[in-house]
């Protein structure tokens, strides 16, 4: 596998590893939107649900909206809802059901995998492609992440298929190439922000020398970065500060936090990407450390025919800038999907070492390290498809047993009951350290809702249960119809 392969079967070989990519992510696909993240997961789905019937209201029907801390649909700062706007469109031609998510996530993850063969061809050779993709394909982080409804599947197709275009682009110039390449990039940074990591890379791989392409560049920039710093500008102006999420991470989960979470980064490497994939890649890292460093690159053409030195020099600016954002942002988020962003240029550094290992040996471990992330994929990471069945049965309670537009209160954060309640209300948070019987009756609603799981205390409960009355399990009615 490590030298050059025919076309034919390596495009055979890739089409098995697409499929089983495919195969993997359709586990759990009849899961509602209750597994792990489910709160991401609900989110997303409320956006395209208050969607509906404002489809064309454009652009007001692209500034997400969320279910609860409010008597309407509160507007929140958040990344452009791309996979909200096309799940509502396909609720609208064939009816509400959290398939339709799954599906469109699986889609947008295959594209990954797609986009992921073809920057490793042209970047360096077909082999190349082939192990990036299959690591992609098979890793257990992309996996579960190529599933599920939230933002990172569209998030990760746009940003591969950015640096693709963009390439085709430097191999065949036209205007209207590079403005296409420069609406890709937009889409990537307004699918997820911190997919703007790879604007420099773009930059590096395909603009340098900047003396010889200026003009070029400026196009280019302008197009990839005004239409994300105008939606963000549109959506922090327009959300209440309670709701700047974006801006509220920013500050508030990494500037202003002291605690690091060293411990749970390693076991989200160990479990989503493997170590034997992260040597790989540490070992192709160093080896191009040293080559840039210790050696003055020529302008040799790869087996694609693009410049080596651009290209290295890009992969390793896009190694830096993902450890830069694992050091200030992963260490400081507890949540492993934050890490699906690095996954492109683990894929790459490991398809490359894997090639350098030349003829049998190289294909002996490169089968080894697949296998084994196939196994994880597959017998791994139970927790993640595990869901609560009573949130979903008390939440279809409430939308088939209380009038429509009905404020509902729920006892604890976690929001997916809105969704598939179909109403709007408030949350109490015993994080908070709020008094939440004064809370509760401060704000207006017509139920009350103890959610499966509460942490809310004995004293508090049994508090609700003396004052209002239990119409179903867990849930009190407030005020007298």
């Amino acid at each position: 596998m490590g030298g050059r392969i025919k076309q034919s079967p390596m495009r055979w070989l890739f089409l098995m590893i697409l499929v089983a990519g495919a195969l993997l992510r359709l586990r759990g696909i009849h899961n509602p939107l209750l597994d792990d993240q489910g709160w991401r997961q609900a989110d997303t789905a409320s956006m395209a649900y208050h969607m509906l019937g404002k489809l064309s209201d454009i652009p007001q029907v692209w500034f997400p909206t969320l279910s609860y801390d409010g008597m309407v649909p509160q507007k929140v700062e958040l990344e452009f809802p791309f996979l909200p706007y096309l799940l509502a469109w396909t609720w609208s031609w064939f009816g509400w059901s959290d398939l339709w998510g799954r599906v469109w996530s699986i889609l947008f993850s295959l594209l990954t995998i797609w986009g992921t063969f073809v920057l490793g061809k042209k970047c360096f050779s077909e082999p190349v492609g082939f192990w990036a993709a299959a690591i992609y394909a098979l890793a257990p982080l992309t996996v579960y992440y190529g599933r599920v409804v939230m933002p990172e599947p569209v998030a990760q197709a746009c940003s591969v298929w950015a640096l693709n275009v963009l390439i085709h682009w430097q191999d065949k110039p036209g205007r209207l190439r590079l403005v296409g390449a420069g609406l890709m990039m937009a889409l990537a940074i307004l699918a997820k922000l911190p997919q703007l990591m790879i604007f420099p890379v773009a930059v590096m791989m395909c603009f340098w020398p900047l003396n010889k392409n200026i003009s070029r560049l400026i196009l280019y920039s302008g197009i990839a970065l005004f239409p994300p710093m105008l939606y963000y500008s549109w959506v922090h102006a327009g959300a209440t500060h309670n709701s700047q999420y974006v801006s509220g991470i920013v500050t508030g989960q990494v500037v202003e936090t002291t605690g690091l979470f060293w411990f749970e980064l390693t076991d989200h490497l160990r479990e989503g990407i493997g170590f034997p994939v992260l040597v790989l890649a540490g070992l192709e890292f160093a080896f191009l450390f040293l080559k840039i460093a210790g050696i003055n690159l020529k302008a040799v053409k790869t087996e694609s025919n693009r410049n080596e030195k651009e290209t290295l020099y890009g992969l390793f600016l896009w190694c830096i800038i993902s450890l830069a954002y694992i050091f200030i942002i992963c260490t400081r988020i507890s949540l492993d999907y934050y890490l699906v962003p690095v996954m492109l240029p683990v894929a790459l550094l490991a398809g490359k070492a894997l090639v350098k290992i030349k003829e049998t040996p190289g294909a002996v471990i490169g089968i080894l390290v697949l296998s084994l992330l196939l196994v994880n994929s597959t017998l791994t990471n139970e927790r993640k498809y595990v869901w609560e069945e009573q949130y979903l049965t008390q939440a279809l309670w409430l939308r088939d047993a209380t009038p429509q537009g009905s404020i509902l209160i729920l006892s604890d954060a976690p929001p997916m009951t809105f969704y598939y309640a179909h109403r709007v209300g408030y949350r109490l948070d015993p994080s908070k350290n709020k008094e939440p019987w004064q809370e509760l009756t401060g704000i207006p609603g017509d139920y009350f809702i103890e959610l499966p799981n509460t942490k809310q205390s004995p004293e508090f409960l049994n508090k609700v249960r003396a004052h209002f009355p239990e119409i179903a399990p867990g849930v009190y009615q407030l005020k007298e119809e």
